[in-house]
């Protein structure tokens, strides 16, 4: 492109080399070319710097003095000023696109969580202790039309909740909200559910679902809310629930991740994660869940969220120790470094091979 336009200049009789070397347009033009050959601008900004040269050529009728100024302004300079501009140009234009994929994210996003939650009509909550009633609260304030129900044993709570609408034993001065419904009996409570969320603890798991395995619908999600291992088979939820329903195709979602049922009544900010091999169930958990004080994240891996989610109650009950003999934050923070790597290099091994079949409850 430079030698085209040089071509084209020299046979303008301005540039003629009988003019003088030394003028002031004359050496803008070289310095313009000279620049260009080593690195060509836009075809646009080319143009446009031609033009300029040009024009002042033709206007400028006396020739100014033969010695040229030290530095004189020429556009090598102008071209050297307009590169903030091009810069500050794509950086605007690269926000401008982040924004706009910002927007489209939230509006599929706001669209999904809209879906789910018209979607779902009646929720069954199994057990009513302080983590089930947690997220019992926490489900019916996502949506006020939302029947709760809870399956609870004791009359005297079930009495409190529907009464009163507090869990005399377990949350007696947080109030739950209205659409939360007790109940005794496991038919009622189960039938038209859209998901169900397991919350008895594991160790009962397995007859308390035998004993009401014929009311529960085939296709019902169940959101294991229980973390550990079964004592004398070492068997996780994924393992319980579908065999104690006798139905192995039972949709399973398993939620685990650091949350105390005080703070979650409280509405602090908590992270926990959902796991299902079925990825479009996992994300309705998620979507189902997720508020402005509680994310969810989702995840394939159900038996390593639920391997996890029980060693992390070992690492608990040494922090407890640690705390009540005043040992120091090195000692916690040793602690916790230690039980992390110890729970990744488990989480390594599951990984390369299944390992002993007592440790994943195969035995």
């Amino acid at each position: 492109m430079a030698k085209l336009i040089e071509a084209s200049l020299l046979v303008n009789p301005v540039f003629h080399s009988d003019s003088n070397p030394y003028s002031d347009n004359n050496m803008k033009l070289s310095r313009f070319i000279s620049f260009n050959s080593k690195k060509q601008p836009p075809p646009t900004l080319l143009l446009l710097r031609l033009h300029s040269s040009t024009t002042s050529c033709f206007a400028d009728s006396t020739p100014p003095s033969p010695s040229p100024p030290p530095h004189p302004p020429g556009d090598l300079d102008l071209v050297l000023d307009s590169a903030p501009d091009r810069s500050r140009d794509r950086r605007r234009a690269v926000r401008l696109a982040w924004e706009k994929l910002v927007r489209w994210s939230k509006f599929w996003r706001s669209k999904a969580k809209t879906d789910v939650l018209e979607r779902t009509k009646k929720i069954v909550v199994l057990g009513g202790g302080s983590f089930g009633t947690a997220m019992a609260a926490h489900v019916a304030d996502r949506k006020a039309q939302l029947e709760v129900n809870m399956l609870v044993r004791d009359p005297q709570i079930c009495h409190s909740i529907n009464e009163n609408h507090y869990n005399c034993k377990y949350f007696p001065e947080h109030k739950l909200p209205g659409n939360v419904i007790a109940t005794t009996d496991a038919k009622s409570a189960l039938l038209g559910a859209d998901y169900c969320f397991h919350a008895v603890p594991v160790q009962f798991s397995s007859s308390f679902l035998e004993g009401i395995a014929d009311y529960v619908d085939p296709s019902l999600p169940f959101i294991s809310l229980s973390k550990g291992l079964e004592l004398n088979t070492l068997r996780m939820m994924s393992q319980i629930i579908p065999r104690a329903l006798k139905n192995p195709r039972q949709p399973f979602i398993s939620l685990s991740g650091p949350s105390f049922a005080l703070e979650l009544m409280n509405k602090l900010p908590t992270a926990m994660v959902v796991a299902s091999k079925d990825k479009k169930l996992a994300n309705a958990a998620q979507q189902l869940l997720a508020s402005s004080h509680l994310r969810i994240s989702t995840s394939s891996d159900v038996t390593g969220v639920e391997i996890t989610g029980a060693l992390k109650n070992v690492l608990a009950i040494a922090a407890g120790i640690v705390e009540g003999m005043n040992l120091g934050n090195n000692c916690m923070a040793a602690l916790v470094a230690q039980g992390c790597s110890e729970i990744r290099w488990l989480a390594t091994k599951k990984q390369k091979s299944r390992g002993p079949s007592w440790i994943w409850g195969e035995a």
